[in-house]
Order: C-alpha cells, then structure tokens, then sequence
C-alpha cells in the first residue's frame, strides 16, 4: 500500500509544472494578449504559448474553444527574444513575437528599471504593438 501512494504522489509531482518556469505577459491594450511560459536556463526554453485576440484564442496546451498551436524556433540574446508560434502540423506561422528588452542596474534614484516591448505579427490576422511584463 506504501508502495501505491508514493507512486500516486511521484506521479503527481511529475505532472505540475517545474518551479523553475516563469510568464512573460506581452499585451497591445484590449485588443490582443500572448503569454509565454519560460523556462529559467541558460538557453530559451518556451513551454507554453497561449494568444487571445479579441475573442479567438490559440494555446499550446489546447482546450475546449482554442485552437491548437505548437511551439516553433525561439532565440534570445541579452537584448532581444524571437519567439514563432506554428500550426499543429509545423505547416504555417501563427504567430511572430520579437520582443526588445533593456535592463539598467541602477540609474540616479538608485532603482533598478526593465522595458521590454515589440510586437505581435499573425499573418492573415493582424500585427500589434505589444508591451511586456516577466522574466
């Protein structure tokens, strides 16, 4: 019976996501929004992409409404992350995030500040302007 339980809770800690993951929120006002599920290494590790654009949505991790998407390349360098989103067949872009990050230790006050923004490109659908929060 010990043996069962801890085979249920190894199997469980297995299916939640690894702590070592954090969003990156990327939005152009009301009208559209990406979340990107970063893995924390020394390369981009894209785990999750969800986009909602009005009242379509697209997700990584499908669901009920949504229409499936699959992670494509991603590159980053200290300044800039290019992430591309393709259909479930890896036929056709989805989606194009090119995000531009600058990061300042500490300007007179002292404070440390972050800026990250770029855009959003959906062939077929639109391109935004988008800001970012996260990682």
């Amino acid at each position: 019976m010990r043996q069962l339980l801890a085979a249920a809770v190894l199997f469980t800690l297995m299916a939640l996501p690894a702590q070592a993951t954090e969003w990156m929120d990327c939005s152009g006002g009301e009208k559209v929004s990406i979340r990107v599920l970063l893995g924390a290494m020394d390369v981009i590790a894209v785990d999750t992409v969800e986009i909602e654009v009005a009242d379509r949505k697209w997700s990584t991790r499908g669901g009920e409404g949504v229409t499936p998407i699959t992670k494509g390349q991603a590159f980053e360098t200290p300044d800039q992350m290019w992430i591309d989103v393709t259909d479930e067949n890896v036929n056709l872009i989805v989606a194009r995030l090119r995000v531009f990050k600058a990061f300042e230790d500490g300007p007179e006050d002292g404070q440390p500040s972050d800026a990250r923004g770029g855009t959003l490109h959906m062939p077929g659908i639109g391109a935004w302007a988008v800001s970012c929060t996260g990682p």
